[in-house]
């Protein structure tokens, strides 16, 4: 199923629903090659600074 049809569905049955994806930053040190383990470091950097910058959004939602 794609992304939007089991939002859709979850939302439907009355769940809230937040979605996060690959900020820029993140896609472009992903690169065009997922299973490079070069960018395995920097990715998860990446990820870590998105996830501390949506925390502030993400403690609203779920409380």
């Amino acid at each position: 199923m794609q992304l939007a049809a089991q939002t859709d569905d979850l939302r439907a049955g009355g769940s809230a629903v937040e979605t996060i994806l690959p900020d820029d930053r993140a896609v472009a040190v992903f690169g065009d090659d997922l299973m490079d383990l070069s960018a395995r470091r920097p990715a998860a950097e990446a990820g870590y600074e998105q996830g501390r910058a949506v925390s502030t959004r993400l403690i609203a939602f779920w409380c």
